[in-house]
């Protein structure tokens, strides 16, 4: 098989779809050939519906070889196996359907397509429901058609020759040429010049000067001393707004042309624009040569204004009421859009001297979106639309990355909520897929925006489009929330004086981003609230109103969002939502509130430095003043308090003192000594191995780590979790306790902090200088405590494994009503030895956990886990529950959790052999050394274990005595004798 042929390969493998090419191109084909050939030669174009190469891999492998993509995908066999072409595409369904699509030699989505039809399920698990592969093909092709007739777009011809000039016009002077100056005294003589050497004379300069400090005004009144077509008009510091219309009232020609300062005209260009006016009559002759915009379409999609090279009909000036004053910038697109609103500029075949660079908005307002967003909207219209109550739509404006569009179209639940996504000039691949997939989604919708505007005006044309009652604003990167939390923010945002509501917002290593915004009293810039602390703390102050919110997701009733305008489009991204809480409680709408039982996770900071300081310059630019500030009272609620308060220095460039930077407040707190209360209360961290995120939620150390707290916050504890990525937070310095549950993770101690390491597995991983660098330690074997306490030198205290008594207890379930035979755990990896001994005895075995595929057949698989809270029914229904222990947990006799969960249920247990199974659970647990021995044990009436009654004394001493809170009592003794001690 050769795979050095791209449309061959095309062809041959099937991953070519006529209609779809052509839908991208704008043309048809006569044949398949001519297709491939044409998907080959354009680049950046997908030759399949189901095939998108910017989907199967961000290192773009094939580009750094040289290849086609559908070429670098069919040859790479074993990795195309993993690979998914498409969002819609998942291989393992292929295969679990089709096994023998592991060996076709063009990949799994080849195989598939040769064997469905349109009917077919596309073989995917993110939608919410099954779509045939006819149904997405043909959405997928409307995307590509529409995408193409937005974005690709001709641009309009220039209309030239220019035309004869009339020798006479109808009036005197025929131009106005107009000129707002401000401090650019050495650019007056040349600009000038250019004027005054036009082939046409008869015009009239009107120079506004807008109370320049520099001889800039003194230069021009030299000019007009000596010709007499020059006016000098003296303003004080006014904008350049007011500046040019103060300049159109001292005119009365018919045409007005526009001359800033620094830039010069070739001398046929009044001439020549004033020909095709008089020709042809137009409101707006454009000189179109280069970027700029040559239509009233190309002027709303973003391209470059450029007023210098335009004529314009002053009395069309004066219809549309002149230069807007209420704008910092972009008054000439403006301008230029009001005025073709009804009638199209005439763009002709005028040379110009060249252009000015593009000004970037850098730390500045961005007024370009303010005036596209006038355009794009219609406020009016969006409150006199009727929206459901009972539906809440979410706005998401799309960044770059089409991952996060897809997780975020296969993460919202679709009753009582809807997502609008909003694309702004998207590149082919991320719009056709967006459209698509929000097409074959019930409750998705794609709105695409021709314009390049900020992700705040995107967010407004979405408010436009809502059709809930709430809306959730969200910026792309808020990561869809784990669980959902919509209705809960719009049942907050319900509440009576509530106006915005947002979640608590944590970084990638779940530490807290932002829990809204605060303001000093002294300081116009707003600090993130409980920054760098752990979201334990935002848990324990509980729902509570801030200043304002700052997080990349919002939400508010609908009516208050169209009622304040939506975002304030002068702000590109960040800080909107917080000028948007602040106008909203000016406005009488309500307060901000965070609810911090909803939580999302950012992948970014906040803000970058630049974009902070632009931000902060529009926040400063508002009317709304903050409320007073009650971060200090908050605190104490988390057992914190304020010992000072500083400013932060965020500069764009620390190696140059000169760069624009702002202060940014930042509160000095400590924690407030609890040690001598009654009873004692002490911040803890515990520290687990667990991952960040989803990734770490189901490890048997987040729920242990999680039942622990419980209980140490029920009896008067501060308790913050760091999984893994956290442990670096520099907030742990308010702790009073760092207890690491010691797993995979060797964890090094925190100066200053009482140090206590818990040994729950994994033994052979200790070593004597690890136990001799903790103040306190314990292990989960009676035995190894001993042993190492003796050899080593060092104290380890026997504490073992424990039960969360809410779960597990007899209770839960009547006996030998479930599953005969039980195994509740994820594979690890390995092909474990109580699954393996079960099976090879034919056992019953009913089996719950993930990656098992690879070891078992997906039927025996009853699931892929069971949340925590539920396990407790399964252990107490079961005939009998398998257990065992890594190799050396085995050896060191650590009892796993698992034991004493199922214990405490009352559930014969049988496990592998370690030491002490019969004096700590008195008979529950047996050992089984072989699968002659299991195969015994296993089999009804289960006579070697104790009777039901004699099962439930023995589950209610193990409660009494191996619970979560009888080691959380133990704990906090030795701590605060421990701390005490320290003085």
């Amino acid at each position: 098989m050769r795979f050095d042929d791209a449309e061959e390969v095309l062809v041959a493998s099937g991953l070519i779809d006529v209609d779809y090419v052509a839908a991208q191109l704008g043309t048809t084909f006569d044949s398949v050939h001519e297709a491939a050939r044409a998907a080959v030669q354009a680049g950046d174009v997908s030759p399949h519906p189901l095939f998108e190469a910017q989907w199967i891999g961000r290192r773009r492998s094939w580009q750094r070889l040289g290849q086609h993509p559908v070429l670098w995908y069919v040859s790479e066999r074993r990795r195309r196996n993993r690979i998914a072409p498409h969002p819609l595409v998942d291989p393992r369904i292929v295969f679990a359907a089709h096994p023998e699509a592991r060996h076709h030699p063009y990949g799994a989505l080849s195989y598939w397509l040769s064997v469905s039809g349109p009917g077919t399920p596309l073989p995917t698990r993110i939608l919410p429901r099954k779509v045939s592969w006819g149904t997405y093909r043909a959405a997928a092709i409307d995307a590509a058609a529409a995408w193409r007739e937005e974005v690709v777009l001709q641009r309009p011809e220039l209309v030239g020759p220019t035309p004869t000039l009339p020798t006479t016009l109808g009036t005197s002077p025929a131009v106005t040429v107009v000129m707002a100056a401000q401090d650019a005294g050495p650019l007056v003589h040349d600009t000038v010049a250019s004027l005054q050497a036009q082939t046409f004379t008869d015009w009239h300069l009107v120079a506004v000067d807008r109370g320049s400090v520099d001889d800039t005004a003194a230069v021009l009144q030299g000019m007009a001393a000596f010709d007499e077509r020059i006016t000098l008009v003296r303003e004080s510091r006014c904008g350049h707004a007011r500046a040019l219309n103060v300049a159109l009232e001292h005119g009365t020609a018919e045409h007005v042309a526009f001359l800033p300062l620094g830039r010069e005209w070739l001398p046929d260009m009044l001439a020549d624009l004033l020909a095709h006016a008089h020709h042809t009559g137009a409101a707006a002759v454009l000189a179109g040569a280069g970027a700029v915009g040559r239509d009233r379409v190309e002027l709303l999609g973003g391209r470059p204004v450029d007023l210098t090279t335009a004529l314009l009909r002053r009395d069309a000036i004066k219809d549309v009421g002149g230069f807007d004053e209420s704008l910092g910038g972009s008054v000439e697109r403006d301008l230029l859009l009001r005025l073709t609103r009804d009638r199209e500029p005439l763009a002709v075949d005028v040379p110009v001297l060249k252009r000015p660079d593009p000004v970037g908005s850098g730390f500045a307002d961005d007024w370009d979106s303010v005036v596209l967003e006038r355009q794009l909207v219609d406020w009016d219209a969006a409150a006199a639309r009727e929206t459901s109550p009972d539906l809440v739509s979410h706005i998401l404006p799309l960044g770059v990355e089409p991952r996060r569009t897809v997780e975020w179209l296969s993460s919202v639940p679709r009753e009582g909520t809807e997502l609008v996504l909003v694309g702004v000039r998207l590149r082919r691949a991320h719009h056709v897929l967006a459209a698509s997939i929000a097409a074959i989604i019930s409750g998705a919708r794609f709105v695409s925006v021709p314009a390049a505007v900020s992700m705040s005006a995107a967010t407004n044309v979405g408010i436009s489009e809502a059709a809930g009652s709430t809306v959730v604003l969200v910026r792309p990167e808020a990561m869809p929330p784990r669980q959902p939390i919509a209705s809960a923010l719009a049942a907050v945002v319900r509440e009576p004086g509530v106006a915005v509501a947002q979640p608590l917002v944590v970084d990638l290593d779940g530490v807290i981003l932002s829990a809204g915004a605060r303001f000093s009293p002294d300081n116009p810039h707003p600090e993130l609230f409980l920054s760098g602390l752990p979201s334990s703390d935002a848990v324990r102050i509980g729902q509570c109103e801030v200043a304002a919110p700052a997080a990349p997701l919002v939400a508010l009733s609908t009516e208050t969002a169209v009622a304040l305008r939506g975002l304030s489009t002068r702000f590109h991204s960040v800080l909107a939502e917080t000028d948007l809480g602040l106008r909203a409680r000016q406005a009488g709408f309500g307060t901000s509130v965070v609810v911090p039982d909803t939580v999302i996770t950012s992948r970014t900071p906040y803000a970058g430095d630049e974009e902070l300081i632009g931000a902060m310059s529009s926040l400063r630019g508002g009317s709304a003043t903050p409320p007073p500030d009650r971060a200090a009272d908050l605190l104490r609620l988390a057992g914190l308090e304020v010992t000072d308060q500083r400013n932060r220095r965020v500069t764009a460039d620390p190696e140059d003192r000169a760069a624009p930077s702002v202060l940014v407040p930042q509160l000095v707190v400590r924690p407030v000594q609890g040690i001598r209360e009654t009873p004692p209360r002490l911040r803890w961290a515990i520290d687990i191995a667990a991952p960040a995120a989803s990734r770490g939620d189901r490890w048997g150390d987040t729920y242990f780590a999680r039942s622990l707290a419980d209980a140490l916050e029920s009896r008067g504890q501060h308790v913050a979790i760091d999984r893994r990525d956290a442990r670096e937070r520099d907030s742990r310095d308010h702790d009073d306790v760092l207890l690491v549950l010691r797993g995979l993770d060797r964890v090094v101690p925190r100066p200053g902090l009482l140090n206590v390491e818990w040994i729950i597995s994994h033994p052979d991983m200790i070593s004597p200088d690890e136990v001799a660098a903790f103040d306190l330690v314990y292990a989960a074997s009676t035995s190894w405590s001993a042993r190492v306490s003796r050899e080593w030198g060092t104290p380890v205290k026997p504490l073992l494994q424990c039960t969360d008594t809410r779960w597990f207890h007899p209770d839960r379930a009547e006996p030998d009503t479930g599953p005969d035979l039980l195994f509740v755990g994820n594979s690890r990896g390995v092909y474990r030895y109580a699954v393996r001994s079960a099976l090879a005895v034919g056992a019953d075995l009913t089996l719950h956990g993930n990656d098992w595929s690879e070891f078992v057949d997906r039927e025996q698989i009853a699931s892929g886990g069971v949340a925590n809270e539920e396990v407790g029914v399964l252990y107490a229904s079961a005939g009998v529950v398998l257990n065992d222990h890594h190799l050396d947990m085995r050896r060191d006799s650590f009892a796993s959790n698992r034991l004493f969960d199922a214990a405490a249920c009352g559930a014969r247990i049988l496990s592998d052999r370690i030491d002490g199974l019969e004096e700590t659970f008195s008979g529950l647990v047996l050992p089984f050394d072989n699968e002659h021995e299991l195969a015994r044990l296993v089999r009804p009436p289960y006579d070697a274990f104790p009777d039901n009654d004699t099962r439930r004394r023995i589950a209610t001493r193990i409660i009494a005595e191996h619970s979560f809170d009888k080691r959380a009592e133990t704990l906090i003794d030795d701590a605060v004798r421990r701390l005490l001690a320290r003085g």
